[in-house]
């Protein structure tokens, strides 16, 4: 999601990004044509994509992408990113190797990394290293935003919510599609996007905790 337009998305899908610059309203091919992309992340001005067979990085905006392959990483297959503002790009090390078994996505609070496992749901941990499981369940994309980035969501069966960083949770919208991507609009704390298996796009202005589909045209 754009730093500077909070109506501007870069959505991951099995066939490549899409974008749209309305708010989810209409969408275009965005770049990687006919990859799988199950995460992004962005550091700096750098945006980076990953998926199962693929790591690739933009600098102009999504425009133009190249592909990388960074010491320290042993495949390119990356299934989950996070980025933290202030840090830059260094070699990937390994952190852990016990967490999961099968990490979706993480997140990154102003104090804890956060893991979503499909299969055993929520971990959070101070360092990377060591971790507290609290949620179960299948877990497929996490968001972190708020004023002092306490709140997270997580997508799964529906739309979960947490208000103290990841510890404690509540279900504020239930579904029977699965949602695979939710995410904060940088710069704007109570504006959040979620997207579903069924293609729907969906909106909250307050934070997450309630939610309105958006149409598509």
């Amino acid at each position: 999601m754009s730093r500077t337009d909070s109506r501007r998305v870069l959505l991951g899908t099995q066939h490549g990004l899409f974008a749209t610059t309305d708010g989810g309203r209409s969408w275009k091919p965005a770049g990687l044509r006919g990859r799988a992309i199950t995460s992004l992340g962005q550091v700096g001005r750098i945006i980076l994509a990953g998926g199962p067979q693929v790591f690739a990085s933009s600098d102009d905006g999504g425009q133009t992408w190249r592909r990388i392959h960074p010491r320290g990483l042993p495949s390119d297959k990356v299934i989950a990113l996070a980025s933290e503002r202030s840090a830059g790009v260094t070699v990937p090390t390994v952190v852990s190797p016990t967490v999961g078994p099968a990490i979706r996505s993480l997140a990154l609070t102003s104090r804890h990394v956060i893991a979503g496992d499909i299969s055993t749901g929520v971990y959070i941990s101070p360092n990377g290293q060591d971790w507290l499981h609290t949620a179960r369940g299948m877990i497929m994309a996490l968001a972190v935003g708020g004023a002092k980035h306490k709140q997270v969501l997580a997508a799964s069966w529906g739309i979960s919510r947490s208000s103290d960083g990841g510890r404690r949770w509540r279900t504020v919208m239930h579904s029977h599609a699965m949602f695979g991507a939710v995410a904060f609009a940088p710069g704007r704390p109570s504006l959040a996007y979620a997207v579903a298996d069924d293609h729907s796009f969906w909106r909250s202005t307050d934070g997450g905790v309630h939610w309105r589909r958006v149409t598509i045209r």
